[in-house]
């Protein structure tokens, strides 16, 4: 496992469900994370209880990334590490009543956040001679999701980002990835375990992504979305290519 001791790591999205699991991992691990929120009390509670520090932050705000790398870029310490971590749901699986705050919000937050995010800290990381990028993305990314058309797009833009956004890091010795998971039992069931559980659905602890974000750490990869069942290690999702068209059979 990647030894976190004296490491800087943002995890966005870190007041609940699978952004307080890693954040709190990741302080086992010895970083100092810094947690990151619109939920301010919550996440206040998260980065007391792991002595960290925690920063209100909507992700889909361009400026506000820049304000927060601009204070990061003065810290004493570098950041290694970012979770590019917050996402939301929309619910909405008719595309006639899809309406446009519904269809903003999601893009703003799982597709524009992630955007923003790596771009405000890629120079950080740099600056820090290299370190880790990780998104959560979801099994989404994958495959359609037709009772959330918003979450499904997104994510699927989320896999897209990585697989061609990591080449570019890889000679500045900054891996990116993105870990996939199917199910997780967090504020987004909304109170339906039992349902989908009863219906033959396997239901993960959030605490299980966070061991499966270790495991890519130290994998040695970049440009992979890990897909990750319960009980499971993470494993490379194997996407179709095109001979000619992907960028690998160009090296």
């Amino acid at each position: 496992m990647v030894d976190l001791r004296g490491r800087t790591a943002l995890v966005t999205g870190a007041a609940s469900g699978i952004g307080a699991a890693c954040a709190r991992r990741y302080a086992r691990a010895g970083a100092h994370v810094i947690c990151t929120d619109v939920a301010d009390d919550a996440g206040r509670r998260v980065a007391h209880d792991i002595g960290g520090r925690y920063h209100h932050l909507d992700v889909a705000d361009s400026r506000a990334w820049a304000a927060l790398a601009t204070e990061l870029a003065t810290d004493p310490g570098h950041l290694d590490l970012v979770h590019l971590n917050a996402g939301i749901r929309s619910g909405v699986g008719d595309i006639t009543t899809l309406s446009d705050d519904d269809y903003l919000r999601i893009i703003g937050v799982n597709q524009h956040g992630v955007v923003f995010g790596l771009r405000a800290a890629v120079p950080l990381l740099q600056a820090a001679g290299g370190g880790h990028a990780l998104i959560t993305a979801s099994m989404a990314s994958f495959s359609p999701l037709p009772l959330d058309l918003g979450y499904s797009m997104s994510k699927h833009a989320v896999a897209a980002l990585v697989r061609s956004a990591a080449p570019n890091l890889t000679g500045q010795n900054i891996n990116l990835n993105a870990v996939c998971p199917a199910t997780v039992d967090t504020g987004f069931l909304d109170g339906n375990r039992d349902r989908l559980e009863a219906a033959g659905m396997t239901i993960m602890e959030a605490e299980e992504v966070a061991e499966a974000a270790m495991t890519i750490f130290s994998s040695g990869l970049t440009g992979e979305c890990f897909a990750l069942l319960a009980g499971r290690q993470p494993e490379p999702f194997r996407f179709a290519t095109i001979p000619g068209a992907d960028y690998r059979s160009r090296r």
